[in-house]
């Protein structure tokens, strides 16, 4: 009878275990990492992107976590973890085979960005010292491009403006979200933008091997959210102009 009574218990605890698992995995994890403007800590504000990709996920119905780590982590957990997402991630010829790109949610464009020197183009920048955010899709594309003297951090690339005041790099490439935020908020903006340099298509991105389930029902949702004209309202909130055209 104590043995009958045990094997029950363990069945029990079994089917409870299991039922706690499948209910944590009806979970979304989001990773990210904080880009101004785009994520940031501040709740009240927390990012156009922060918002979009939080919307999109409750007019899907779909519960979620976002969970904002240095980005070379985020993207590591992204590609070993099966069903994880991760934004605002750009597509790259290196990240390619890495992940799932069944959602873009905007596009956004580049510029090297010098303080108080030449406007540079992407052939003269090849003989420039050349700062970059670390593991970002400009960070790829500057080594995809053969670029070889580029200088590397971790975060947004805000310490890469005292970098340039004080002639230690020429230039800071960087997409204009991130380089207009930073730099609105500075009292001298001796700074010299290049032309466009390149276009990157930015993604919320999910495990390749295994996919998040429930993608087609995100991307329905994010077409209602720009259909209702929500999607104008978050980037006029943090007043950027249209990001997918």
């Amino acid at each position: 009878m104590i043995k009958q009574l045990t094997r029950i218990f363990s069945i029990v605890a079994l089917m409870v275990s299991f039922a706690n698992a499948t209910h944590a995995s009806d979970v979304a994890k989001i990773y990210t990492s904080f880009f101004s403007n785009v994520v940031s800590e501040n709740p009240d504000r927390p990012g156009f992107g922060y918002e979009l990709v939080a919307e999109t996920f409750k007019l899907a119905g779909k519960d979620f976590e976002i969970i904002p780590l240095p980005w070379a982590r985020a993207q590591y957990l992204v590609k070993n973890t099966p069903e994880a997402l991760i934004f605002p991630l750009s597509w790259t010829p290196t990240r390619n085979a890495h992940y799932d790109w069944s959602l873009r949610i905007f596009s956004n464009h580049t510029h090297f960005i010098g303080f108080n020197k030449t406007k540079l183009t992407a052939d003269s920048a090849h003989q420039k010292r050349i700062g970059v955010q670390l593991k970002s899709g400009w960070d790829n594309w500057l080594t995809e491009q053969g670029y070889q003297d580029v200088y590397r951090v971790p975060g947004d690339g805000k310490e890469l403006i005292k970098l340039l005041r004080n002639d230690r790099i020429d230039a800071w490439y960087t997409d204009t979200i991130i380089s207009d935020y930073v730099i609105g908020h500075l009292d001298q903006k001796n700074f010299t933008y290049s032309d466009p340099i390149q276009t990157f298509q930015t993604y919320l991105a999910t495990n390749r091997d295994v996919p998040y389930p429930h993608v087609a029902a995100l991307k329905t949702a994010f077409k209602q959210l720009k259909d209702s004209g929500r999607l104008d309202e978050i980037f006029k909130k943090y007043n950027i102009s249209d990001l997918n055209k």
